[in-house]
Order: structure tokens, then sequence, then C-alpha cells
């Protein structure tokens, strides 16, 4: 006769507490706050970065994400809300695979170094982006859209993060050499697309 086992045990409270996350409490996520640099202007991230709620994460987890509620093992889970044109610039994971499916609206998925290939998801298409590919996603709809991002595989740190060049420029014409300095020093590279033997070429100038 099989032995019986008994599963484990969680009141509503832990369980509400722990393995739920409520969009009505939805906050967009920042940068930094687990940084000794401290997080990085509001106005910055958004250059870097959709509006988007980290909903789960692994428990030691160090990307931007990391203030999401609930905690679960191996991947990330992020649901990005952008309004018509909107979305991040184009930007590279180099561990981990980004999955995105569309859950509303229609999305426009670009790749390749200039963002030169581009496709289309309407709700519930999913497009499971390569480690090391160049990638941006953009609200290609007429109204507000929600798109589910999962991040799975390697590492979940800010490491794993890397823009385009112009981006950082974009950063530090707007903000000054200082602010991008203090950018990279919380986690963000800009040489995605850069031959890696001249990827140290692109100079963080001074204030």
């Amino acid at each position: 006769m099989s032995e019986i086992m008994k599963g484990r045990q969680f009141t509503p409270e832990e369980i509400e507490e722990k393995c739920i996350w409520r969009f009505k409490d939805r906050k967009f996520m920042g940068a930094g706050e687990k940084k000794k640099e401290g997080p990085i202007p509001r106005d910055v991230y958004k250059m870097l970065a959709a509006p988007a709620f980290a909903v789960s994460c692994p428990e030691d987890d160090n990307g931007v994400w990391g203030e999401a509620k609930v905690k679960c093992p191996d991947y990330v889970n992020i649901i990005a809300e952008c309004e018509p044109g909107d979305g991040p610039p184009l930007h590279m994971h180099y561990k981990t695979v980004e999955t995105f499916m569309a859950l509303t609206g229609k999305w426009k998925l670009q790749w390749g170094d200039q963002g030169e290939f581009e496709t289309i998801l309407e709700p519930f298409d999913l497009f499971a982006v390569p480690a090391g590919v160049s990638r941006r996603f953009e609200n290609a709809g007429t109204e507000k859209a929600y798109l589910l991002v999962l991040i799975s595989g390697g590492t979940h740190d800010m490491d794993d993060l890397n823009y385009a060049p112009e981006v950082g420029k974009d950063i530090e014409d707007q903000f000054g050499g200082a602010v991008r300095k203090h950018t990279e020093a919380v986690g963000f590279r800009f040489t995605a697309g850069i031959d890696g033997k001249n990827a140290k070429a692109v100079p963080v100038p001074a204030e």
C-alpha cells in the first residue's frame, strides 16, 4: 500500500502575503533601490524601460524586478503597460531568454543590432527572444495595452542587460555625464551591438 503524504499547510493569510499578486496593488518598477549607489532618476529609468510592474522573481534576484512581492525560483514575471507608440529602446539580455506574450492590444517586436527585423504580436501570441539578441517592443495599437514578459534561464541581475550606445548618449545629453556614470554604476551598460574587441572603446565623458 502506497504511503500517503500530507501536503504543506498555509493559512489564507500566508498565501495572500507570499503567493498572490493583485493587479490593483501594482506599482511601477524603478532601478537601483537595492544598490549602494542608490536609485537612478525616474526620468532616466523611463528612457531605459517601459512602464512595468514586477509580479514575481527569485528570492535572491538582483535585477530591477527584485522588488516583486511574490518570490519563486527560476524566472522573472513582469507586466508591461504602454500607451500607443511607447516601448523601451533596443537592449540585449546576454544570459537569459526574454519571452513576450501579448495580453491585450497589438505589439510590434523588433530584433537585430539595429532593430532591422520585426513582427506583430496579437493577444496570446508569444515570442521567446534568445539570449544575446538585441530586441525591443512597442505598443502598435491605438489604446493602452498590456504585455506579459517572462525572463528565464541564466542569472537575473543587472549584468545581464545591455543597451545600444546611443541610449547612453541620449541619457548623457539630457541629464549629464554624472547621471550616466551613476546609471552605469547601478549596472546598466551601453555597448550592445558593438564588436567585443571594441566594446571598451565607448567612453564615459567626465561631467
